[in-house]
């Protein structure tokens, strides 16, 4: 029964993208977070759904008026430049079979997240666009955050089958990516009765993230948390909340919980499981090759060969299990720094909407977002310091999205301006000569 709802959806959304091509881009963004079909039992288990979804809206884009180019800014050149280096490391690398899938899959996400950026051209679409990714995820962590209640912690959760977060770590990295984007949503709707259900879901994800026991989550966690405190227009009120939750988490997790937790720092390496042990490993052998290649050693570059010139254990051959030095063990130190460039580009992006936002209480939307946003970004980087989601696309989507959110708030700032002067030319057409113009005015 599944199979069939999700193949007759998936047939109308289809049709609707023939006409509405931005439809496509929504449709993308739930199959690659929500992955829907891999959640059936029949037929629709292995069915390309993601590449009719890809075909039609090419198809539907191309024939269609919508936009073909959006304006340039720093974090748009950063990505588009670090996605020419990264092909460019794969050409002069072995064509092996693991990294063609991996430079495929690469181009998809960010042909698709170029696509998001050029169509995210107004409010409406960028909240429909965050709304589909944040809700997708949420999905998952709604329902690992009931098995977390339910078991007292002892159950560790785990994120949806083939996706990019199935793993226990990928997925606290991922929920913690998308609370601060459903938090503004609670924040901004008018019905109590979302906000509640937006908030409610909020506690169940973070349960779900505690629950997934990853050591990488929780550190991510204390710095989501710090730089929520950070942005927070009421610090009093957000620190005193803080202090009250984060004891209540703690303290429900399992002794087995705690044990895990205790490991995240010890005194000698050698204390750590086998597990950190290799990472540790990994990464002076990512160090060592880019020392040695400026180009690094491409999407495969996790081999025996590598591990044998460069690793002080090769023996321990082991995935560095962290975005930037996979980065630098791929692509070097050029893909690095523009790796590091396009996030820190998005996140001075975001200041910069804050502070043309800043005193305007029409765009105070802006504001808040564009902290939610940054805060996402701080779940990334830090997570990410134990993790291998180089080339998830969920960071991609908030680094353009930040991108969009400066575009929009420039017009809409430049809207109310235009406003504000018909509004004052009017007023000094009507109001006869010596009479005093109102002291205040308010206009919507």
């Amino acid at each position: 029964m599944r199979d069939i709802v999700l193949l007759i959806f998936l047939i109308a959304m289809l049709c609707v993208m023939l006409k509405k091509p931005f439809v496509g881009i929504l449709m993308w963004c739930w199959i690659s977070y929500m992955v829907p079909h891999k959640l059936s039992w029949g037929f629709m288990v292995n069915f390309p759904i993601a590449q009719l979804v890809a075909l039609t809206f090419l198809f539907s884009y191309a024939i269609s008026k919508e936009p073909k180019f959006n304006r340039l800014h720093a974090p748009i050149v950063f990505l588009v430049i670090f996605d020419l280096w990264l092909l460019l490391t794969f050409l002069v690398h072995p064509f092996t079979e693991h990294a063609i899938t991996q430079v495929s899959s690469f181009v998809k996400v960010q042909l698709f997240t170029i696509f998001t950026y050029i169509l995210v051209n107004n409010k409406e679409r960028l909240h429909q666009l965050l709304l589909v990714i944040s809700l997708s995820i949420m999905f998952y962590g709604v329902k690992g955050g009931i098995a977390t209640i339910i078991s007292g912690g002892s159950t560790r959760i785990w994120g949806p089958p083939a996706g990019f977060f199935q793993g226990n770590n990928e997925l606290g990295l991922t929920l913690l990516v998308a609370i601060p984007i459903v938090y503004y949503f609670a924040m901004i709707t008018k019905n109590k009765w979302i906000k509640y259900a937006l908030l409610g879901a909020i506690l169940l994800s973070t349960a779900s993230v505690l629950g997934t026991q990853s050591r990488g989550a929780l550190v991510a966690i204390a710095c989501c948390g710090f730089f929520f405190w950070l942005k927070s227009n009421s610090k009093v009120i957000t620190l005193i909340a803080l202090l009250f939750i984060a004891p209540i988490g703690y303290n429900s997790m399992p002794q087995t919980w705690h044990d895990r937790m205790a490991t995240i720092v010890l005194e000698k390496e050698e204390d750590y499981d086998l597990s950190v042990q290799g990472r540790f490993n990994a990464w002076r052998m990512a160090y060592n090759l880019a020392n040695d290649n400026v180009m690094g050693g491409g999407f495969d570059s996790i081999t025996a060969a590598n591990f044998y010139l460069y690793s002080p254990k090769p023996e321990q051959i082991h995935d560095a299990h962290s975005i930037y030095f996979k980065v630098l063990g791929q692509h070097g130190y050029i893909g690095l720094f523009l790796f590091l460039s396009l996030w820190i580009s998005a996140w001075l992006m975001a200041n910069k909407i804050q502070k043309i936002s800043k005193g305007n209480d029409e765009l105070a939307w802006s504001s808040l977002l564009a902290r939610m946003l940054q805060i996402s970004l701080i779940a990334y980087g830090s997570g990410g310091v134990f993790l291998g989601l180089s080339y998830f696309d969920l960071p991609y989507h908030i680094a353009v999205c930040i991108v969009a959110l400066y575009n929009i708030t420039l017009k809409e700032k430049a809207r109310l301006a235009h406003a504000k002067a018909d509004c004052d030319e009017v007023e000094n057409v009507i109001l006869a000569p010596g009479q005093r113009k109102p002291k205040t005015k308010q206009f919507v």
